[in-house]
């Protein structure tokens, strides 16, 4: 390991320096070549601007494997100490995406991990670079964000990754071992209480409006009908396509065992659709139930979907006392993080819009 990777604090563990790139990329060659067992070269970082979470690199790799050369363009994602769901651990998303390589979900091809912050100072994974871009169309108006064509195409896909992920046999898996619970009882419980304490962590006060919700949450929590792999933040912006076909599923990083219909209800967030009536921008909630329904043999009402929509919200409205928090007290240096404050009093509302459709 290459000592100027780190930042030293006095107190102990070393902190993670994201804009120390030399020395992250001679530490993660190091390290890279403990892990195949020979030398791994690996070229300049860069550092992309894209998500609110990790801090992603990246970089070209060279290594041999049994004889062969082996060149790659690669991605570095590291989880910040300081950074919004901190502390990271990158063992659930591995161990999630490697599980899920020869599936019908596309997700990039992963290639080491490690928790020890001995090492970068943070949690970290590399993967694959997928080709491609993340479509995130914002319309005020409530108008067609894709052409018809366009629309059913991804919407198509997009349907039919989630209910892959849904079927995906995970139990004789490393994925059994992540956070959730198999208890089909208690999901929807305990996930309350999860965003409940985060809320507790990260709010300078207490918010009125998400008791309130936390309480009919836990009051009306559905039974699930069975329990798989939830993405946890399934939905428009959050995958990769090239000309209308969807290469990759992207940001893991909240995945856990848990109801199916938790995703669904994310899907149908009024965050990721403004006014428009089609669920991020694909289809009408009667129609994303009933395709999710034809390909997984399982039927969904629309009662379970609002339920977890207005959860979905609420979650949605507790990420953002993260992101104030993480920018206010962690010292996370983002101002996107800032600017997430200014959208808790529209959140809230919709909280409040959201409880009242599914009651």
């Amino acid at each position: 390991m290459t000592a100027s990777a780190l930042r030293v604090r006095r107190d102990g563990p070393a902190a993670f320096d994201p804009t120390a790139v030399e020395a992250i990329r001679s530490t993660l060659a190091a390290f890279a070549s403990a892990q195949v067992g020979g030398g791994v070269e690996i070229g300049p970082l860069r550092r992309f601007t894209v998500g609110f979470s990790w801090v992603t690199y990246g970089f070209r790799a060279k290594w041999s494997e049994g004889g062969t050369a082996i060149e790659r363009d690669l991605i570095l994602r590291a989880g910040p100490p300081t950074g919004i769901f901190g502390p990271y651990h990158a063992y659930p998303e591995f161990v999630t995406l490697k599980a899920l390589a020869d599936s019908a979900v596309p997700v990039p091809r992963v290639y080491w991990y490690s928790d020890d912050t001995s090492i970068l100072g943070a949690p970290f994974f590399v993967c694959d670079l997928v080709p491609g871009e993340a479509p995130i169309p914002w319309t005020h108006d409530g108008g067609p964000a894709f052409d018809e064509e366009r629309r059913v195409r991804l919407g198509t896909q997009f349907v039919a990754a989630l209910a892959a992920l849904h079927q995906f046999r995970w139990q004789d898996t490393p994925v059994a071992s992540i956070d959730g619970t198999k208890d089909v009882r208690k999901t929807a419980a305990q996930q309350v209480d999860n965003w409940m304490a985060n809320l507790a962590r990260w709010s300078p006060g207490r918010v009125p409006m998400l008791e309130l919700a936390a309480a009919w949450l836990r009051e009306n929590a559905p039974v699930a009908t069975r329990i798989s792999i939830t993405h946890g933040d399934y939905r428009i912006g959050n995958f990769l396509e090239v000309d209308g076909t969807i290469t990759a599923i992207l940001d893991w990083e909240l995945v856990r065992l848990g109801d199916p219909v938790e995703d669904l209800g994310w899907v149908c967030l009024q965050a990721w659709r403004g006014r428009s009536p089609y669920m991020c921008h694909f289809f009408e909630r009667e129609e994303l139930r009933d395709r999710y329904g034809a390909l997984t043999g399982h039927e969904v009402s629309l009662a379970d979907m609002a339920y977890w929509e207005a959860f979905g919200t609420f979650k949605l409205a507790i990420m953002h006392y993260g992101a104030t928090d993480c920018f206010a007290r962690r010292g996370f240096n983002d101002l996107r993080m800032a600017g997430m404050g200014a959208q808790i009093p529209r959140l809230l509302l919709q909280v409040e819009t959201a409880m009242e459709r599914a009651s």
